[in-house]
């Protein structure tokens, strides 16, 4: 039931090393078009991450978290350096997600709101197949490195995501408050 996977979904942040079939990957994906998105802009773009471009990819996520937490030239950063390398690798699928700008205020709003529902359609459709996901966010999306690696012009679409595919070495658990907590109701 749609109910109990919405309420089972968790962020996974370490995966079983085993590759993520490509039949489950655009499955996600083809769940994630299919997101609400005003007056039909379609404005998520995909971008799926293969080995050679996961080292690349690893080295500018590794400078800036070494950056983020030590000094240039120190052990310390070295240490921080090899240590993000070797978490970055060990993701067993990553796919970035980015967004067509729009100079209207009200659609980019609109847009990125689209954007985050096919996020959540493919996590939904990655627990169903018994896929975990992390939903990620930092410097590695912001960072020109990044850009000029999968050619994308930061002019004309944002990075917002980096979504993490796996499958799970464990499932945490997770609580909400009730709904009646967070609702007012009005006559």
């Amino acid at each position: 039931m749609l109910i109990s996977c919405i309420k089972n979904r968790r962020s996974i942040f370490q995966f079983q090393p085993k590759s993520v079939p490509k039949i489950a990957l655009e499955q996600c994906l083809d769940a994630a078009i299919w997101a609400p998105n005003h007056g039909l802009t379609e404005p998520w773009r995909f971008y799926v991450i293969g080995s050679e471009m996961q080292w690349k990819l690893a080295n500018i996520y590794a400078q800036k978290r070494a950056e983020k937490r030590a000094s240039p030239g120190t052990e310390n950063f070295q240490s921080v350096y090899d240590h993000a390398v070797k978490k970055f690798m060990a993701i067993p699928q990553v796919v970035f997600v980015g967004q067509l700008l729009n100079t209207n205020l009200v659609i980019a709003k609109e847009d990125y709101a689209a954007c985050a529902c096919a996020i959540q359609n493919f996590q939904l459709v990655a627990w169903e197949l018994e896929l975990g996901v992390q939903w990620s966010t930092g410097p590695i999306l912001t960072a020109s490195e990044t850009a000029n690696l999968l050619g994308i012009d930061f002019t004309q679409v944002e990075l917002i995501a980096a979504l993490y595919v796996g499958y799970p070495k464990a499932i945490p658990g997770s609580t909400r408050k009730e709904f009646q907590s967070v609702t007012q109701y009005y006559d």
